[in-house]
């Protein structure tokens, strides 16, 4: 009688537990309500949070949308508009829309013939051998690239992702057209042409800092102009790993798996420009929960890849703390610690892109 009464009772730990179970779309939202780095760049004034809503709640929201019973084009249309909308507020969001056209170009063709187009590139995983294959990246198979870009130079020209490219398009240059009509040219400067030529060395992660630093204050003198020169050539030659994992992601993976595609470009974009503040971090805190179910972080690698990030943003914290608060003369030991946060944000991504695994997908 013990025993049942016992099991009993453990079966109904079970069900109450199981009745308090948390959904992952709750989980989701309470990662970015409850999340203390949102909350303190909102109250500085920060429109950051305005641009994720445009760009991850609106644009991905609309794309993604199971119960959106409307025709794809039509759904292109108006995440089109969300996104130009969004490019509009800030800029950055434009690097997303080629991994929206081919998002859009994959579900127009899916809906006629299921798996289709996949089997050119992931044959394996049209016979059910295995349900998460991972993605075999250019660096360790460089043929795919090229073998990408000549697939998709033709699926591009579909009905769909030419709606959402024109409509974004044009509703990004009709706002910038009112912008300048309104306010003038100082409207194109400051909200355009200045992200081109931003060089900020305050309360700034990047590498870059540093040179910026120097070159500034040596303006009065000859070095200033080749340290310029250096800074520009650098910010070049990191440009490339950047437009390759851009090309990559957005024709071998934003077809599949959207959301995963818009996170690591949205990271890489950020740990390799040349100014890097606090509240670009929110641009892929907010896409991390849509795709955070497939990565094993549990993983030893993902593990010892958190610990070097996280270590590298406190060594970088307390340099920084020194030289800003305390007025210590650590400018070097400051970049040295952004060095190691570079490295660490690459280590990182090269840890999440080998522990990713591809999710399934249901055949209609």
């Amino acid at each position: 009688m013990r025993k049942e009464a016992r099991e009993e009772n453990e079966n109904k730990k079970e069900e109450d537990s199981q009745s308090v179970q948390i959904s992952q779309e709750v989980k989701d939202a309470l990662w970015w309500m409850l999340n203390p780095l949102p909350i303190n760049i909102c109250t500085r004034g920060s429109a950051e949070s305005f641009v994720v809503l445009l760009s991850v709640l609106g644009t991905v929201a609309v794309a993604t949308s199971k119960t959106f019973k409307k025709p794809i084009w039509v759904k292109a249309m108006i995440a089109g508009v969300i996104h130009g909308l969004a490019i509009h507020a800030k800029l950055y969001p434009i690097i997303y829309t080629a991994s929206f056209m081919t998002y859009f170009a994959y579900q127009e063709k899916r809906s006629r013939v299921v798996y289709g187009w996949q089997s050119q590139i992931f044959p394996a995983r049209l016979s059910g051998a295995n349900d998460s294959i991972r993605y075999p990246f250019p660096w360790t198979e460089p043929k795919r690239l090229f073998q990408l870009i000549k697939l998709w130079i033709g699926r591009l020209l579909c009905k769909s992702s030419l709606m959402f490219l024109f409509t974004s398009m044009g509703t990004f240059g009709l706002l910038t057209y009112l912008a300048i009509h309104f306010y003038g040219q100082i409207a194109l400067e400051e909200g355009l042409l200045y992200h081109f030529s931003r060089l900020d060395h305050r309360h700034n992660y990047s590498f870059f800092w540093y040179l910026i630093y120097l070159a500034k204050s040596r303006m009065a003198t000859v070095g200033a102009d080749s340290l310029l020169l250096s800074l520009k050539i650098m910010g070049r030659i990191l440009l490339v790993p950047q437009l390759v994992l851009l090309v990559f992601s957005s024709l071998g993976i934003a077809p599949y798996d959207l959301t995963f595609a818009l996170f690591i470009q949205t990271f890489l974009f950020v740990a390799l420009n040349k100014v890097i503040t606090a509240q670009y971090f929110l641009w892929y805190f907010a896409l991390l929960p849509l795709c955070a179910d497939r990565i094993e972080w549990r993983s030893k690698e993902m593990f010892a890849a958190i610990r070097l990030l996280v270590t590298s943003i406190l060594t970088w914290l307390g340099s920084a703390f020194l030289l800003e608060m305390k007025g210590m003369s650590v400018h070097f030991q400051v970049w040295l610690a952004s060095i190691l946060y570079f490295a660490a944000n690459v280590n990182f991504l090269k840890d999440i892109m080998a522990n990713y695994k591809r999710p399934k997908e249901k055949v209609n």
